[in-house]
């Protein structure tokens, strides 16, 4: 039997065979090319990130540009915060409020959805007020009044979220009342239409002249009812749109003007809208 010894002398003086050498030999070769391969791309990125550091530290133009891209753009959603329902013996009511959710400007975010909370609870509180008058003055006979608010997205893009919350009064008759929320997810601003012009720029006249074009062009070939001014006998019809009036930014990126029911027109053309084409403001938008 061998010792220790002539055991140890017989591991340290294996030997290979030629071929097994020779493949152990190109494997470490390969092995060393990935190693070098992998050190390389590591320094080519440390000096990419060197060099962005160094560009954007000492050009203060491209800093600022830098300086415009968001690490992740703000979700803003509208989302159903409250819902009110009440029928009794002809009486009804629909009263649902809207929440915006996602602004980064957080004081105005609490303002619109104060604003939206208050008027809900008013159109609740006014409902129920006039119910106690009239079942006071009417008893169990039954008498048809409903009011409906609720709201319509009529815009959510990448650029913009456009809010329609409108109010429905049917007694007899009916009329619909409509707030508009426009808010540019860029920025997180809310847009008033004189926001959209040019400083000075006389818009109201711009939009005004398009619009009553249009009412006379859908007055001749639609058949449509609109009041124009110096058209109408017995009171004044439309002139010029307000200063704020209502509108929305539609899926295109046009503005589009919007009268309540009863404004401008008789109560078939609904609450009237129009679609601003691009050609006619692309002067004075800022």
């Amino acid at each position: 039997m061998k010792d220790f010894n002539d055991l140890k002398y017989d591991y340290e003086n294996i030997r290979a065979s030629d071929e097994l050498r020779e493949r152990v030999k190109n494997t470490m070769k390969k092995e060393n090319r990935k190693n070098n391969v992998w050190k390389s791309c590591i320094g080519l990125a440390a000096s990419l990130i060197i060099m962005l550091m160094l560009v954007v530290n000492f050009i203060p133009s491209f800093a600022y540009a830098m300086s415009d891209i968001p690490v992740f753009a703000p979700i803003i959603k509208v989302i159903t915060f409250g819902r009110y329902e009440s029928a009794d013996n002809g009486y009804s009511a629909k009263v649902i409020t809207p929440r915006i959710e996602g602004l980064l400007d957080k004081e105005l975010e609490k303002r619109l959805n104060d604003e939206l909370k208050e008027n809900a609870n008013a159109i609740i509180l006014a409902y129920e007020q006039d119910i106690k008058q009239l079942k006071e003055e009417f008893g169990d006979e039954t008498v048809h009044m409903g009011v409906e608010s609720d709201y319509i997205i009529k815009t959510d893009n990448e650029n913009i979220l456009a809010l329609d919350v409108y109010l429905l009064n049917v007694a007899g008759s009916s009329s619909t009342k409509h707030t508009f929320y426009n808010l540019d997810k860029k920025t997180g601003e809310l847009l008033t239409l004189k926001g959209l012009f040019k400083d000075h720029a006389d818009y109201v006249t711009v939009l005004s002249d398009y619009i009553k074009n249009e009412m006379i062009r859908r007055n001749q070939e639609e058949q449509g009812l609109f009041w124009i001014d110096g058209e109408t006998e017995n009171f004044e019809g439309f002139k010029q749109i307000k200063a704020d009036q209502n509108f929305y930014i539609n899926n295109d990126g046009q503005i589009v003007i919007c009268f309540d029911k009863y404004d401008v027109a008789a109560g078939a053309q609904g609450s009237p809208e129009f679609v601003i084409p691009d050609n006619i403001v692309k002067a004075i938008l800022k």
